[in-house]
């Protein structure tokens, strides 16, 4: 989808990686004070692999099976509070025509207006913060933005906007957009007005972060310019959440439950602080 000039496949991903709501966490209203939200990492981004142990790693028939399987153990497992949600940035297609401050970036960079290729056609694409989150974290924070059906990919992309939006869309419009450097449709179900805060250091802005879904049933898509990129950056993604700890003492039993986890499917992730 994307024509830009070549970069290695982490180092991409690394950079989707921090293009985030901002670096404050979320959590529903009831979770404040000194709570804390801490993210599982792999350590597959440091130097503590060279470029063909990576190769070899990645290149393995069972890596993205047990990305999968390490994914839903911790969704599953009552040995750590795994939360399946994540910040990044979803591309809105086409000229941008409302405040840059709604857009990724601003008050540090001003990345509207993006001239891009898409499947061989000039296009421009503005990045908008955003936070995406599965059916069970939905429901553990007592958030009812998002129906059951639309955790199920059936051709549109449900996208709850931020109160900054409300002014140039209504709930039902369709929105071209880019995520994870492929083309889906977005379609607005509903708008938010109140920031999500997790913790004293992490927030969610409600005015310009969008809320998206993790889906199942993503393989029916049959328009995916680079499938197996795709697939191999969002199953990565996916196991890039956060474990609530009800105090920090509790830093290392979690640390180390996580990383046990991992090692049951010769994958290498851990928790960090953050801060």
């Amino acid at each position: 989808m994307y024509k830009l000039k070549k970069i290695p496949l982490l180092l991409s991903i690394l950079l989707l990686f921090l293009q985030g709501c901002s670096e404050n966490k979320v959590t529903a209203s009831d979770m404040q004070g000194e709570k804390t939200f801490y993210q599982v990492v792999d350590n597959y981004k440091t130097d503590k692999y060279t470029e063909a142990e990576l190769s070899k790693i990645t290149g393995n028939d069972s890596f993205m099976n047990n990305l999968q399987k390490f994914n839903n153990e911790m969704n599953s497992t009552d040995t750590v509070d795994f939360y399946d949600m994540k910040y990044e940035t979803v591309d809105f297609i086409g000229k941008w025509n409302k405040p840059k401050d709604l857009a990724n970036g601003y008050g540090n960079k001003d990345l509207t207006d993006q001239e891009i290729t898409i499947h061989g056609k000039n296009e421009y694409v503005t990045p908008v913060d955003a936070l995406i989150l599965n059916k069970k974290t939905m429901e553990k924070l007592k958030l009812d933005y998002f129906s059951e059906q639309d955790f199920i990919y059936t051709g549109e992309f449900p996208m709850v906007l931020g109160s900054g939006f409300k002014k140039y869309y209504n709930i039902g419009d369709t929105i071209p957009i880019a995520y994870l450097r492929e083309n889906f449709t977005g379609k607005v179900v509903g708008f938010y007005d109140e920031d999500l805060v997790f913790d004293k250091w992490f927030y969610c802005k409600s005015y310009s972060t969008i809320i998206i879904p993790y889906m199942d049933n993503l393989e029916s898509k049959n328009d995916y310019e680079d499938r197996d990129n795709f697939f191999y950056t969002y199953n990565l993604f996916k196991n890039l959440g956060y474990i609530y700890f009800p105090n920090t003492v509790d830093y290392e039993k979690n640390k180390d439950a996580v990383e046990k986890i991992a090692q049951k499917y010769n994958l290498d992730y851990t928790v960090i602080r953050g801060y």
